[in-house]
């Protein structure tokens, strides 16, 4: 990367960003090993803040860059070109930010205002232009708009840029509901049309008894495979059929990669078959390869008020109720009929165990392990009781909580005070780590 340091700095900002060097020297100088977890826990949010900052201040410079003719001088093709060659990173990465700083710059300034200010990071940053970009003006208007950006805003105080991405899909359901049905159900009917028509599966063989393939489907059938594939190499899965370690190991005795262990999942799909993939064969701790759409009634019958609003599959994919009911006739998926309470009936102390529907159900609420800050999905989850069942409690969904392995063991270690909240629990160690 091209060193402009020995030109002597005039402008403030070649002054500031030559402090700052200097100060990062100093900070990279700065043993780490004598920080304790507070300060550490500290240091890293203070990082976190200073990133979006310093990326807040790349963006506005490229973008002043990019209307003073950077590169002219040079015959560059473009600001983003002359970027890339003066700092050694692709072109395609320097020219996407260039353009990401121009969108900032002419139609996002409060975005690029947070990000200044280090309330909002890169990659939030850039989930939330994409979603108001999406937004069709013409139809929805300015001023719904800036209400869809002003609460991505203050979402993302809360959430980070995978979770902000799911709400600002649905960011018409907060600041235009009387649209917002109507609006997605044509995105979605074209999404649809297109992959549908783009669906393709190609396969050769190289030989050497292997085949490599590739495929293009519609995110909604590759939601069934996924939770299929993920259900089929759940450890309790593999310790059933196989009758070896819960954990599959490669030939080194090492625990294998997710890719091995979904290849290994994939033929074992295609030998037994989506319906027994989806009953008995690859049940995983409770939750097993069901994928579920969430209809109400008038959705189920196509009739009443909210009969073509979108339906929601248990991974959280959305897909049209004309979609929904055709998949509801057949075996493919389970549709999740809601009432009016929009709740299964509990089967309190009857049983030990969380029935499948209320598995499903559990699936549906939770969307999989309930722990903070944890991503497993419900495939891969046990459906644990807040109150013991032996203790007096109820196998009913106000008691019960998705917990991955790992928290699941959590909730039973003495080590630690486990905190429930609405489909959300929290750990807090009580007990000092034993060294």
């Amino acid at each position: 990367m091209a060193d402009h340091r020995d030109h002597a700095p005039q402008h403030p900002l070649l002054v500031a960003l030559a402090c700052l060097d200097t100060d990062l020297d100093h900070a990279s100088g700065t043993p780490t090993w004598s920080l304790t977890a507070n300060e550490a826990e500290a240091a890293l949010v203070e990082l976190a803040k200073c990133r979006a900052r310093l990326a807040a201040l790349e963006l506005t410079t490229v973008a002043a860059a990019d209307r003073a003719g950077v590169g002219d001088a040079t015959g560059a093709t473009s600001t983003g070109a002359h970027w890339a060659r003066l700092t050694h990173q692709t072109r395609a990465k320097s020219v996407a930010t260039v353009r990401h700083a121009a969108a900032l710059e002419a139609r996002h300034c409060t975005v690029l205002a947070a990000m200044s200010a280090g309330v909002v990071l890169p990659e939030q940053a850039e989930v939330i232009t994409r979603a108001v970009d999406a937004l069709p003006v013409d139809r929805v208007g300015a001023a719904v708009v800036d209400a869809a950006r002003a609460h991505l805003l203050e979402l993302a105080a809360m959430f980070d840029a995978v979770e902000l991405k799911r709400l600002g899909d649905r960011i018409l359901d907060v600041v235009a509901p009387d649209i917002a049905d109507d609006v997605e159900r044509d995105r979605l009917e074209r999404e649809e049309a297109a992959a549908a028509a783009a669906a393709s599966f190609t396969m050769t063989r190289d030989g050497h008894g292997k085949a490599h393939g590739r495929f293009t489907i519609p995110v909604a059938e590759a939601d069934m495979l996924a939770t299929a594939l993920d259900a089929l190499t759940a450890p309790r899965h593999h310790h059933a059929t196989h009758g070896t370690d819960p954990v599959p190991v490669d030939q080194h005795g090492d625990r294998a990669p997710r890719p091995l262990r979904r290849g290994q999942a994939f033929c074992e799909y295609i030998r037994t078959r989506h319906h027994a993939a989806a009953t008995t064969a690859t049940q995983a701790g409770g939750v097993d390869a069901t994928v579920t759409v969430t209809l109400d009634l008038a959705q189920l019958t196509g009739t009443g008020p909210g009969a073509d609003a979108p339906a929601t599959l248990s991974t959280g994919t959305r897909i049209t109720a004309a979609k929904a009911r055709l998949w509801a006739c057949g075996a493919g998926i389970v549709p999740v009929v809601l009432g009016g309470a929009s709740q299964p009936l509990d089967v309190g102390r009857t049983r030990r165990y969380f029935t499948k529907t209320q598995r499903l159900a559990l699936a549906r609420l939770q969307g999989g392990c309930t722990a903070d800050g944890c991503d497993w999905p419900p495939s891969m989850c046990h459906a644990h009781h807040r109150t013991p069942w032996h203790a007096g409690g109820n196998t009913d969904l106000t008691d019960g909580y998705l917990l991955c392995p790992r928290h699941h063991a959590r909730a039973h270690d003495p080590a630690y005070e486990t905190t429930y909240h609405r489909h959300r629990v929290t750990f807090a160690r009580t007990r000092p780590i034993r060294t």
